[in-house]
């Protein structure tokens, strides 16, 4: 087998190992891309169900819900005054 023969083998090998590497690496961002999406849309909707919820409390019960937020104004406010 020549020296040529060898070095074209090799260069060929190498060339298959970095497109294989590629391949597993881009397949990799796109499954964790699909995941970081999921949990996104998963937090998204939970803030909207959390939001909607506080809606309808301060809706339904709007004297104690400004007492509540009244009262942390007033703790708020002491702790940043120190």
């Amino acid at each position: 087998m020549s020296s040529t023969t060898v070095k074209n083998d090799t260069v060929s090998s190498l060339k298959n190992t970095a497109n294989e590497f590629n391949n597993d690496l881009h397949s990799a961002a796109n499954q964790a891309g699909r995941k970081v999406r999921s949990m996104y849309n998963a937090a998204s909707d939970e803030i909207s169900h959390a939001g909607e919820v506080v809606t309808s409390e301060i809706r339904s019960n709007p004297v104690r819900s400004s007492m509540i937020a009244l009262g942390v104004g007033v703790l708020l406010g002491a702790l940043l005054r120190r």
